[in-house]
């Protein structure tokens, strides 16, 4: 029964993106409110039954629970950014509705699919790469490495966040110095294990991952009543969509960081699978996290 549902799910995607994007076209107020969100779950469904098709494995077939757990820190991940565009300014929100209710259950809704997404485009190109000959070359990764990368993630929030009309771009860069060398030492899955194994597959698989999502979010953004506009300090032109084209270059490093918190994150949620009361703690701390990063969103980045 499980494994029918998985397989039927592409056709249940692809049915309610189809439906979605009719809504949307002939103007029905509920879909120019929530059809990126219709949009970007529907494709999740399609990917992940793609995923099992061809693998066998998917996200949805593992775990229900690992797939909600990455759901709900996925709002945490984005939200992080969004605290940097508080500083950038890089985009607004445009359309959104007007009740708070709704408008936040739909930030929470809209974040919850970054990771999910990211998740299921990554395991679709990894398939079809895994048995290419991708490798560059062989890092060694000593303690210096790994101590002058967190210095220079580090530098990187000092700069991005004390002069961000120059050195914005480094808000899509600092996790990835910062995080790969604390996860190197924890054990935790990381890009510079599997570089020191000349092993580039999962590399060039997550920037993949993060060029088609970055595409998918624009494309859908654009047709959207609800929808964010960007902005850059510079280079600011050849648009596709609601994105300078030099824009798209940030969902590349993007995508690198969201897997390295990704991966502390995972880290820390096996650490206290035991510990029920702290687990219920850390939950209701992330709520409350949520609802002041939204609140911000309602005052700084909203365009009402």
């Amino acid at each position: 029964m499980k494994e029918k549902i998985l397989r039927m799910n592409l056709f249940f995607g692809l049915f309610v993106l189809t439906i979605s994007s009719i809504l949307l076209n002939r103007q029905v107020a509920f879909m120019k409110n929530w059809y990126f969100c219709f949009a970007w779950w529907s494709f999740i469904l399609i990917l992940d039954s793609l995923n099992f098709r061809k693998n066998k494995v998917s996200p949805l077939s593992k775990s229900i629970k690992n797939f909600l757990f990455t759901a709900f820190i996925s709002v945490f991940v984005w939200l992080l950014f969004e605290l940097f565009n508080l500083r950038i300014k890089n985009w607004t929100y445009h359309s959104l509705p007007q009740n708070l209710f709704v408008r936040w259950i739909g930030y929470f809704v809209a974040f919850a699919s970054v990771i999910p997404a990211m998740q299921e485009i990554y395991l679709f190109v990894e398939a079809f790469l895994r048995k290419k000959k991708l490798a560059l070359f062989r890092i060694k990764v000593t303690s210096t490495l790994l101590y002058l990368s967190f210095f220079i993630g580090v530098i990187s929030v000092f700069l991005g966040l004390s002069l961000p009309r120059t050195f914005f771009p480094l808000a899509w860069l600092c996790f990835i110095f910062l995080l790969e060398p604390l996860n190197y030492r924890l054990g935790n899955e990381t890009f510079l294990k599997d570089l020191e194994k000349k092993n580039w597959t999962r590399f060039w698989s997550w920037l993949m991952a993060g060029l088609t999502a970055g595409f998918f979010w624009e494309f859908w953004n654009f047709w959207a009543n609800s929808h964010w506009e960007y902005s850059l300090p510079y280079l600011n032109f050849w648009r596709l969509f609601e994105m300078p084209v030099f824009g798209y270059g940030g969902f590349l490093p993007f995508a690198l960081e969201v897997f390295a918190l990704y991966s502390l994150l995972s880290f820390a949620y096996k650490k206290l699978q035991r510990n029920v009361f702290l687990k219920g703690l850390i939950f209701v701390l992330l709520l409350l996290f949520y609802m002041t990063c939204f609140y911000l969103i309602d005052n700084f980045t909203l365009i009402r």
